[in-house]
């Protein structure tokens, strides 16, 4: 059984589903993630179910109507993000753990040069979010170009609805798709794609074997250098960073 959700690497169909050996092997001793100036502890929130997910995360949707700019401060600089309205679920979601200060003892644990940054937990991480996924809200019109902003998941076999994790996020870095190297993908993920999208990958990059089969919540509106910069830290054979990328995540007023 996998224990964490994750995306797949470019060009491949297959989940990659981490197993208790790996999350061991991945699990190494971290040292805490340096945060300046911490705030005082905010109030836990309160533990979601699948039964509550989707009524808690509508009213608090509807109590942050406006809360859509996220800024994620990391030692490599910030980056900031814009989430969609018309995911709604997802949006309130990003938006809950945020304000109650959930991704600030976590790290981008997963980095893959040319394809995305992961982050979303750690091993210091000690609140309590409860047991749930989120209902998927993927649209067309939203796609994994670089920048783009989605949600991990587990794979199809054990999750056919395409349901989200409820906390581990990724930044798609990409990389520009000659037409050969698209028109593969699209032939191999048997993606459709409007000539505008395929353009974009052309000429900006991304990653489209994501496309239609992940929510996609977000997209980076400043700080894609600094992706890039995590993007190219070394990493051990699990993909882990050697050096902990830490963040802090702040919702902008």
């Amino acid at each position: 059984m996998a224990l964490f959700s994750c995306v797949p690497s470019f060009g491949s169909k297959i989940f990659l589903l981490f197993s208790l050996a790996l999350l061991c092997a991945c699990g190494q001793k971290q040292d805490p993630p340096t945060q300046a100036n911490t705030p005082p502890p905010a109030p836990e929130p309160a533990l979601l179910t699948q039964e509550t997910a989707v009524d808690s995360l509508t009213a608090y949707g509807k109590a942050h109507p406006h809360d859509t700019l996220v800024l994620i401060s990391t030692p490599k600089g910030d980056i900031k993000i814009r989430l969609y309205k018309d995911t709604p679920l997802h949006r309130a979601n990003f938006v809950r753990l945020a304000n109650y200060g959930f991704f600030d003892k976590t790290v981008f644990f997963r980095v893959e040069k040319d394809f995305m940054i992961q982050g979303g937990r750690s091993d210091f991480q000690t609140m309590k979010i409860g047991t749930y996924k989120i209902p998927a809200e993927i649209k067309p019109h939203y796609f994994h170009k670089r920048g783009a902003v989605g949600m991990a998941r587990y794979g199809d076999d054990e999750n056919p609805e395409r349901m989200s994790s409820n906390k581990d996020f990724y930044i798609v870095q990409g990389h520009k798709l000659p037409d050969y190297e698209l028109q593969a993908t699209i032939k191999e993920f048997k993606l459709n794609l409007t000539p505008a999208q395929k353009q974009v990958y052309r000429t900006q990059g991304g990653a489209p074997n994501l496309d239609q089969t992940f929510t996609v919540i977000g997209e980076v509106v400043e700080g894609m250098a600094v992706v890039d910069s995590i993007a190219a830290v070394p990493v051990d054979q699990t993909k882990w960073p050697l050096k902990d990328v830490g963040m802090q995540v702040r919702v902008v007023k």
